[in-house]
């Protein structure tokens, strides 16, 4: 039985790593578990764009140039890793992952339709879910703009049958509203 409680999530996410090098090196002396996010440009593609998100229990063992999606883009490449700064759900844990990595890879990957992801954007969550993105310079206090205009402040999934919103903070705010039968295409 899914879930009737929201879970907000939020995620401060530090970057940019120019390197799959730096990235690990952060992630070893810094983080535990977390999120990752690929930029750059793939082969044949004009256009920088976000590429991919994963999640590790362990982000230093987990990044690697041998990772087959981040191997994939191949230009202008930068990594943002992402570390969940609210609590896990109450109750009993149902998988080894915890919950707030798994559901905010989940919403990124499905409503951002990140063209490496796959498992992840074929099905919605079984519960809702908000996710809300903040950005840091990799010394972890300052302030970091959005890495990319695609990358919205807000990911909002309420439930099936209710709108889903990606929302933009700042100037200009905008809010992209999508429709129970877009998100739930199979």
């Amino acid at each position: 039985m899914a879930d009737t409680k929201h879970l907000m999530i939020a995620v401060n996410w530090y970057g940019p790593y120019l390197s799959v090098e730096k990235a690990r090196s952060a992630a070893k002396a810094d983080y535990t578990h977390g999120l990752y996010m690929c930029l750059g440009k793939a082969a044949r593609q004009r256009r920088r764009a976000l590429q991919y998100i994963g999640l590790a229990k362990s982000l230093g063992s987990r990044l690697s140039n041998q990772h087959q999606k981040i191997h994939d883009v191949s230009r202008e490449a930068e990594i943002w890793l992402g570390e969940i700064a609210t609590a896990e759900p109450s109750g009993r844990r149902l998988k080894a992952t915890p919950a707030t990595l798994d559901y905010a890879e989940w919403l990124h990957a499905r409503f951002l339709n990140l063209p490496l992801n796959e498992k992840k954007t074929k099905g919605l969550p079984p519960r809702s879910v908000t996710v809300l993105n903040r950005w840091w310079a990799i010394d972890y206090e300052t302030p970091e703009k959005r890495p990319h205009l695609d990358w919205p402040d807000l990911i909002d999934y309420p439930t099936w049958n209710l709108p889903g919103r990606l929302v933009w903070f700042g100037a200009p705010r905008r809010q992209v509203q999508i429709e129970p039968p877009d998100y739930a295409r199979a």
